[in-house]
């Protein structure tokens, strides 16, 4: 009997000792809201701080360089550049599958295509390439956002055109503190990047639609290094936010 028992025994430890350890795979969700509300295209229910109502009709933008950072100042790059279009559910989310064991203490990502990746047709083979270039009389590369609608009423509309302009580099890097251990027990999990549309248009700087031209008179802000660069200090100041679901 003795002996059965001790068998037995020996089988239970080598078949939970050899059992595989639980992947943790992530998904980065990309989520948009205005005063901290889900996002409602098509409508013009929003007010901006210099109290003009608009709405939201296209946003399409580029986070790169999405990467996580461990306690002891290591990193994990989980994409190079990630295309959002808020009317392409394909495009919400990606996800990386096993994702190794570590204290991970913050995530950081560029709004934006920095200077050294936005060079014109390096990513020809991606779908958003014919949606996202930027003029080659104004530099080349691609638009960081397209964030547009009308504003007061359908006849007047904007357009948050953000690139690089005039030889400038206007995208920007944000690093955000999160609380992750990845560990064998942990299982799937997620972290949301959530994008506060109104914060564009109010801190530090307040920004209106109707002052949407450029130096040369035209419509828009593409040539604009100012505009560019109040949108920028606004962008990196509290446009974005990330939480972690476990």
């Amino acid at each position: 009997m003795k002996n059965i028992l001790l068998i037995t025994s020996l089988i239970a430890f080598t078949f939970f000792s050899c059992e595989k350890p639980i992947q943790t795979d992530l998904t980065i969700n990309f989520t948009q809201t205005v005063d901290r509300a889900e996002l409602t295209t098509n409508s013009m229910i929003y007010t901006n701080s210099a109290g003009e109502d608009y709405d939201v009709k296209t946003l399409k933008y580029l986070i790169s360089d999405i990467t996580l950072h461990d306690r002891n100042g290591g990193s994990l790059q989980l994409n190079e550049v990630h295309f959002i279009d808020i009317f392409d559910e394909s495009t919400f989310n990606f996800t990386v599958e096993d994702i190794p064991n570590n204290n991970y203490d913050s995530i950081s990502y560029t709004m934006g295509l920095d200077a050294i990746k936005n060079i014109s047709n390096a990513y020809y083979e991606e779908n958003w390439f014919g949606q996202m270039e930027w003029p080659d009389m104004n530099g080349g590369g691609y638009h960081y956002m397209i964030l547009e609608g009308d504003f007061n009423d359908s006849l007047s509309g904007y357009g948050t055109h953000t690139g690089g302009t005039m030889g400038g580099d206007y995208s920007f890097n944000n690093t955000n503190n999160i609380s992750l251990t990845v560990d064998d027990d942990l299982g799937d999990v997620s972290i949301n990047i959530n994008m506060e549309i109104n914060n564009w248009y109010q801190n530090p700087n307040e920004i209106e639609f109707s002052t949407y031209v450029n130096p040369d008179g035209s419509a828009g802000i593409m040539m604009n290094m100012m505009m560019q660069m109040n949108i920028q200090m606004n962008g990196m100041t509290d446009v974005f936010s990330v939480s972690v679901n476990k």
